[in-house]
């Protein structure tokens, strides 16, 4: 990880801008209410915790997970400058997350958001059907990624730069399993490399 390490020192001046607007609806589109749990993986540097945090109240809790140090130090200064203290850093990769990390929630979360991560994950099915399983019943699950058929050259650049594939079907491992899938294209600008998309679903009783 330790791209991805270098990469944190970066990311939140040159590329967090971009995904700011996308960060606020996927939290909507979370359907959380007071008192929930919600796993949020790969956090990266936290851009989602100020999006997520208030709807949980103060006796609901964000657990953000990830592999890099160095994104999870980013994470990690937000959550102490905002004195945010149901917040929690775990350093696991999607496909080694466990019941044991979620231990502030009770072993399973009532929500889960993968935002930017299934383009990303080394074995995106594998790593999604993991996290899929620390899901309760009834849970909700937000994706929010980027598609892209035929890649262009800042499709190219995007891969490069977050070592990822934007031409996976992002969506299909949630499609394959959930109950309610919904799928709808979010603003989008050039520097995306592609489509933004938002992708939900409920895991079944």
């Amino acid at each position: 990880m330790g791209y991805y390490d270098f990469f944190s020192h970066f990311y939140d001046a040159s590329v967090e801008k971009h995904y700011v607007p996308h960060r606020a609806l996927a939290a909507e589109a979370l359907q959380v209410s007071e008192g929930m749990s919600v796993l949020d993986v790969p956090c990266g540097t936290g851009g989602c915790f100020a999006a997520v945090r208030p709807l949980l109240g103060e006796s609901g809790h964000l657990i953000g997970a990830d592999l890099s140090r160095g994104m999870l130090a980013k994470a990690a200064g937000k959550v102490t400058a905002a004195g945010w203290s149901n917040v929690h850093l775990v350093e696991a990769g999607v496909g080694a997350l466990h019941a044991a990390h979620l231990a502030p929630a009770g072993g399973a979360v009532d929500r889960l958001l993968i935002f930017l991560g299934m383009s990303a994950f080394p074995d995106m099915d594998g790593g999604f059907a993991n996290a899929w399983s620390l899901l309760k019943p009834g849970g909700r699950c937000v994706i929010v990624d980027v598609y892209a058929e035929t890649l262009g050259f800042q499709g190219k650049m995007v891969n490069l730069t977050a070592r990822a594939d934007i031409s996976r079907r992002f969506w299909e491992p949630l499609e394959a399993r959930c109950e309610g899938f919904s799928m709808s294209d979010l603003p989008s600008s050039p520097a995306h490399g592609g489509t933004m998309a938002l992708a939900t679903g409920t895991k079944g009783a």
